[in-house]
């Protein structure tokens, strides 16, 4: 367990829709992350309170959605499935320009 995360290779899982709003098959892209594992109480878009293990960090503007999963390696080397609960969007002070995406699952 890393209360300050460390670096990780993560297997993301992107479902798109198409023109009517069904959702497409998930998209698979390998990302660089920062992957913590800590279990923690945070505020979902809802304002409910969820229970969390996983932040994973993602450096840049990805597309990110409730339907994504990620699949990555731990450090004993066991892989492991984590789907999306809630995520933020980070943006450099005064501008529009994405800094990173964090993923809470």
């Amino acid at each position: 367990m890393s209360l300050f995360g460390y670096p990780a290779t993560v297997t993301h899982y992107h479902s798109g829709v198409d023109d009517w709003g069904r959702p497409l098959p998930p998209a698979e892209t390998v990302r660089a992350a920062k992957v913590v594992e800590e279990q923690r109480l945070i505020k979902n878009a809802k304002g409910e309170e969820i229970q969390v293990a996983y932040a994973i960090h993602i450096e840049g503007a990805v597309p990110i959605g409730f339907d994504d999963y990620f699949l990555y390696s731990n450090q004993l080397g066991a892989e492991i499935r984590i789907d999306v609960q809630h995520y933020e969007i980070r943006k450099y002070l005064g501008t529009d320009d994405v800094k990173k995406v964090i993923a809470y699952c």
